[in-house]
């Protein structure tokens, strides 16, 4: 019988006994190799494996003589097996964990031997296609449902503050602009007022035996000459003549008055950001469209009711810039 090593130096057996109740010789493994049970009988040790570090792996537990390398991941990586049977021992490649929280998810499983499973958004965000988006912070966009509890009080709080503060002014002040406009530029004439204008060139100058003969003086009246009346209006001053000319609150009907359709309307309504720029592009469309007589702008403003107007306006074109 064979004598053995003591127990427990995992020793090879190196050359068997030479003569009957001899020694058998036995050695411990060598650096970089290892046998993973005590066994007499096996001539040589098993090498150690090296762990890949291109996959990218680390050695866990280095190689002893009596357990080969133990290979894994670092911390925050997982193991992905390279084949589809993955067994122990199967190779494998090391890949980051998802983090959760910088895609804005509750974390449901955390990486261990696979990658996290990430759940739900977190608070503040919602759903968005395959992504969690931050809430919106804005109160006049839409709030989804999810972020109620973020930017649902603050968009009606702000809602009310919107209304007592821009839509009480702007309505206010388009209230003045409209009275002081009705009131003060365009006063519409009366018929006393229409007598006062008519007998005012006869008292003036006083009427003699030659001026008979020479016929009556043109009378001064305020009217424009027929020229101007039918005379093409021109782009640049004179439009913003006619702006100013109009009531702002009744500035679509008068539009419609000239003949510009309604699409086109809408149209720079839509396109056109200011009232004011909204005007005058409306007035240079009909006037590309329709023929832009004054004489038409005067007729508009008159089937409007709005004679004081049409005086104002010609007073303006009188005078010129």
């Amino acid at each position: 019988m064979e004598p053995r090593p003591r127990p427990g130096t995992w020793h090879y057996l190196k050359a068997p006994c030479t003569k009957p109740c001899g020694a058998a010789t036995c050695l411990p493994c060598p650096q970089g190799t290892f046998l993973a049970r005590e066994n007499h009988y096996e001539t040589r040790c098993a090498r150690c494996q090296a762990c890949d570090e291109l996959a990218p792996q680390m050695a866990l537990r280095n190689c002893s003589a009596v357990a080969d390398t133990h290979c894994g991941c670092r911390p925050g990586w997982f193991r992905d097996c390279m084949v589809s049977q993955c067994r122990h021992g199967s190779p494998f490649r090391c890949r980051p964990c998802t983090d959760c929280g910088a895609l804005h998810r509750h974390t449901q499983t955390p990486c261990s031997s696979r990658d996290t499973h990430c759940g739900t958004c977190l608070p503040g965000f919602y759903e968005y296609g395959k992504s969690c988006v931050s809430c919106p912070t804005s109160t006049l966009g839409s709030c989804p449902e999810p972020c109620v509890a973020v930017c649902g009080w603050r968009q009606m709080f702000w809602v009310q503050i919107l209304v007592a503060g821009l839509v009480v002014p702007l309505l206010l002040g388009a209230t003045l602009t409209y009275t002081y406009r009705r009131c003060h530029p365009c006063k519409a004439i009366g018929p006393h007022d229409t007598a006062v204008e008519v007998l005012t060139p006869l008292q003036h100058p006083p009427l003699t035996f030659s001026g008979l003969l020479a016929g009556p003086p043109p009378p001064p009246s305020p009217a424009p000459p027929s020229g101007l009346a039918a005379a093409t209006l021109q782009p640049g001053p004179q439009l913003y003549d006619v702006m100013d000319a109009v009531p702002a609150r009744r500035w679509k009907e008068f539009v419609r008055t000239l003949g510009l359709r309604e699409a086109e309307i809408e149209a720079v309504e839509v396109e056109v950001g200011r009232f004011r720029d909204q005007q005058y592009e409306m007035l240079k469309r009909w006037r590309q469209q329709q023929h832009a007589g004054l004489g038409a702008v005067y007729a508009a403003l008159e089937r409007m009711g709005l004679d004081g107007c049409a005086e104002d306006l010609r007073s303006r074109l009188q005078r010129g810039p």
